[in-house]
């Protein structure tokens, strides 16, 4: 497997495109975006699990169980059009077609996907005003304007791309993606654009795509909160065509995870206000699931977060976070706690007691911008991976500060 930093320009025959339509205020900040496939690209996706979803999450999940096949996804930043009644709709529908009719394709091969201020009315002028421009302007290297484009809080782009050969033939994929906080009810959201070039049907897709995403985005936490407009779209272009055996498979699902997983440290290290990456490890567990579990409830304690943020060795605070897991297999007398990073390593928990330590060295760990806690429940042979980030002061003033 090679990587490059080409994000969706590694893939041939994807055109895409950003321009500034004003959805944000600050006219040098691009707000309107346009992945396009001008051969079709079959498509599948996995949605937001809040049950308060927008217009787009709606739309999206009912023509992905109409249609397979797609040629283009319009995505808007700055609104996010969601809870802003019937006209949020009616304003989508007439966006969708006017995109259809620049592109001169069907409204049903169009996906569309927003992300900013919950509850905002979406005008349609901004669309009609630039909608022939932003045509106009696509291009096969426009990968990092996307990224950049649909950004809200983020502060840097995400983009990822690799390559694999895979029966005889070099694949390729490439990703963008953007998110820093999933922050109810006024803003954030986390949007990913993933491209493949070979052909698959779209039930394999989605199979993978879960797999992929349960991995990677569903083992990443910034503030414990999903989007009303969290997306992932896996799209397969056609260009390349391999043969669907379980070896190959097995392949193209590392491809996969391996991009998404990318994507989702890269959002962990973006975290709203965030200063310091934290990588958790459960190991020794039950099954794959009570370590996931085990893991995210670490990553979402507030308590947790903000020791390390202190760069506080404070164990007992994860121990604690392990004991409300909902875990029931956990004996509490044979965790094993460890912090480690560029610094060194200590171990301050042992067989579920204080172990002595170094605090000192401690805390030079912890101030290190990328930190591990490694958790062993010493119960069995199942382990899992969970990213997040530490809870600053800059959490509370970027929402309060935050406007499109």
């Amino acid at each position: 497997m090679k990587y490059s930093n080409n994000g969706l320009q590694a893939v041939t025959n994807v055109q895409s495109t950003a321009i500034h339509a004003g959805f944000k205020q600050d006219a040098s900040k691009n707000d309107l975006a346009l992945i396009y496939f001008p051969n079709k690209a079959t498509v599948a996706g996995v949605f937001t699990q809040n049950l308060v979803k927008a217009w787009p999450v709606l739309y999206g999940q009912h023509m992905l169980s109409q249609y397979s096949e797609f040629s283009a996804i319009l995505i808007n930043s700055g609104n996010a059009n969601a809870c802003n009644g019937d006209s949020g709709q009616t304003t989508m529908h007439k966006v969708i077609q006017l995109l259809a009719n620049e592109l001169d394709i069907t409204p049903h091969e169009v996906l569309v996907s927003s992300t900013g201020v919950i509850g905002a009315p979406l005008e349609f002028k901004p669309f009609d005003d630039n909608m022939e421009r932003l045509v106009e302007s696509l291009q096969s290297d426009s990968s990092h304007s996307v990224a950049t484009a649909i950004m809200t809080t983020d502060t840097v782009p995400k983009e990822t791309a690799y390559s694999m050969d895979i029966d005889g033939q070099t694949v390729h994929i490439g990703a963008v993606a953007k998110g820093s906080g999933m922050i109810h009810p006024n803003l954030g959201t986390m949007l990913s654009y993933i491209v493949l070039d070979i052909a698959c049907d779209q039930d394999t897709l989605y199979t993978l795509l879960k797999k992929a995403v349960d991995l990677s985005f569903n083992s990443m936490t910034i503030d414990g909160d999903t989007s009303t407009n969290d997306t992932v779209f896996l799209c397969a272009t056609g260009e390349k065509t391999i043969a669907l055996s379980d070896e190959n498979l097995d392949h193209l699902q590392s491809l996969i995870t391996t991009v998404c997983a990318d994507l989702a440290k890269m959002m962990a290290q973006d975290g709203e206000g965030a200063s310091k990456s934290i990588t958790i490890k459960t190991l020794g567990a039950m099954s794959q699931q009570d370590a996931k579990a085990v893991g995210k409830a670490i990553a979402t304690s507030n308590l947790v977060k903000t020791a390390i943020f202190g760069e506080d060795p404070n164990w007992g605070r994860i121990i604690s976070a392990v004991g409300n897991s909902g875990v029931t297999s956990i004996i509490p007398e044979q965790i094993d706690i460890l912090f480690e990073s560029k610094f060194g390593s200590v171990q301050p928990c042992k067989h579920g007691a204080f172990n002595e330590f170094s605090q000192r060295l401690a805390k030079k760990i912890l101030s290190a911008e990328d930190i591990e806690i490694s958790v062993d429940l010493n119960l069995g042979g199942s382990q899992a991976t969970v990213w997040t980030c530490d809870l600053t002061h800059d959490y509370i003033h970027i929402n309060a500060d935050y406007h499109t």
